[in-house]
């Protein structure tokens, strides 16, 4: 069980031998779906029948004819819950398709389930109230991360060929990183009608800032496949629009140009994630790729992240009262308490945001994405850390998390690398640089470029998947 394309060829060549595949990823579910908590909500009766009415369609058109896929449980999805592992929402079960997943099945693929996250999506692991704990395949007692959690599980334990998930800090990336996967966050893409919780249902309001959707997969050319079949132009709400942009598309890592740091704004990556990027700048540098290392400036640094929470806590406070604000400020400001950045005044601005406050926090934003921008001028893609490090231990009190004979605050190590390109609104693909040798854990890399260039990115990553970065399966049985 690996590449989209060559399972979707095959069932073209071969259609009766959908239910055949689709049974054998339901008995690897059944297996190993209890030591993982991945997929939360299965839909394996309404999955075979569609695979039998698959059998009968010509799937000529049909790029995913026959693939299994999950969702993240944050989609709407015909009657199933979408309950962001939130109370409140314990009952919500729309009748309705995200727009994302009603094109998975117009491309011919089969939603097996719907797939853990944390509680209102707003964390680096995956557990709550609703849901147990999602658990890493490359080892049970660490997190698969957040918010995209049980769907990195899923994929990396191979019980699915791809996944649709979200990312306003990291939420596509830290769980791609964690779970050895490759996963791309677009430019930013977040739009009320995606059919995505949050925001909260059945207000007939909403406001999205910073998010993106996007894919994970096992290879870059799955990502490949299913950007192209759900980021189609939806003109008659402006969104996914195809813009061309200056970032090349070469042949050859040799006619690259590429920048790449490994500290931002204080935070500096761990040893075994300082081993993963190296690994990916000598492979470029060996190609003969033009490679530097960068630093980015320190005001810029610190500004963007400070906007970003100024925005965060506008966004993911616009549903609740007073009350419930002040909650989010205690649990979001305990753990900015001891960041490398500090942010608690932004947070607290955020969570009180008025039209004027606003309106000054999409200028600043501007004014950091117009400096950031200019780094495209000299490089055609810049690499970074996606996390501190490899996966951590479960760690539902957010302590400081010991890694590496380091301790780390949690925030730092989470989304100090991450958030930096939710503010900015650049496309960023986390790649797999390999196992570290010393904790037999995968380490991702991210690939940040130019906005619109997602096809550029994709094509790049492809390229460097050839050289040998590539999903390597964990051991679980």
């Amino acid at each position: 069980m690996y590449k989209i394309h060559e399972l979707s060829a095959e069932h073209k060549t071969k259609p009766e031998q959908i239910i055949e595949t689709l049974d054998r990823a339901y008995t690897r579910i059944d297996a190993l779906n209890p030591k993982l908590n991945a997929i939360v909500h299965d839909f394996r009766e309404q999955a075979s029948a569609r695979a039998k009415v698959l059998v009968n369609e010509d799937p000529s058109n049909l790029p995913l004819y026959g693939v299994p896929v999950t969702i993240k449980e944050s989609f709407v999805y015909r009657n199933s819950p979408c309950t962001i592992n939130f109370p409140p929402l314990k009952s919500y079960a729309p009748d309705i398709n995200s727009v994302l997943a009603q094109r998975l099945e117009n491309a011919g693929a089969i939603i097996l389930g719907k797939t853990n996250v944390p509680m209102l999506l707003s964390d680096c692991q995956t557990f709550g109230p609703l849901y147990p704990t999602a658990n890493n395949p490359y080892d049970l007692r660490r997190t698969p991360g957040g918010s995209t959690g049980g769907g990195a599980a899923a994929l990396a334990a191979q019980l699915s060929y791809a996944e649709i998930g979200s990312d306003i800090g990291g939420s596509i990336r830290n769980p791609a990183n964690l779970c050895g996967l490759f996963g791309l966050k677009p430019t930013t893409n977040g739009h009320i009608h995606d059919g995505h919780v949050p925001p909260l249902p059945n207000r007939g309001t909403g406001f999205t800032a910073l998010n993106s959707t996007g894919p994970l997969a096992r290879s870059a050319s799955d990502i490949e496949q299913i950007y192209k079949v759900c980021y189609q132009p939806l003109p008659e709400y402006q969104q996914y629009l195809d813009i061309q942009t200056s970032t090349p598309i070469h042949n050859k890592l040799a006619n690259y140009k590429i920048a790449y740091y490994d500290e931002l704004a204080g935070v500096q990556c761990s040893a075994p994630t300082q081993r993963g990027l190296q690994r990916v700048v000598k492979c470029l540098e060996d190609q003969g790729a033009q490679v530097s290392k960068i630093r980015i400036d320190e005001q810029l640094a610190d500004k963007t992240l400070k906007t970003w929470v100024k925005l965060f806590g506008f966004v993911c406070s616009q549903d609740f009262a007073w009350p419930v604000r002040k909650i989010l400020q205690f649990k979001f400001g305990k753990d900015l308490k001891k960041s490398s950045f500090d942010a608690k005044q932004e947070l607290k601005k955020g969570l009180s945001m008025n039209f004027r406050e606003y309106s000054k926090a999409l200028r600043e934003q501007k004014e950091c994405i117009a400096e950031f921008s200019r780094y495209f001028n000299d490089y055609d893609f810049i690499l970074s850390p996606t996390s501190i490090g490899p996966a951590f231990e479960h760690n539902h009190k957010h302590n400081n998390i010991e890694f590496d004979g380091q301790s780390y605050n949690y925030t730092d190590y989470c989304f100090g690398f991450v958030m930096f390109y939710n503010l900015l609104g650049n496309p960023v693909m986390s790649l797999p640089s390999g196992i570290d040798e010393k904790y037999g854990l995968p380490i991702g890399v991210s690939i940040a470029a130019s906005h619109h260039s997602e096809n550029q990115l994709i094509h790049f990553s492809k390229l460097l998947e050839k050289q040998g970065f590539e999903f390597q399966a964990p051991t679980i049985s």
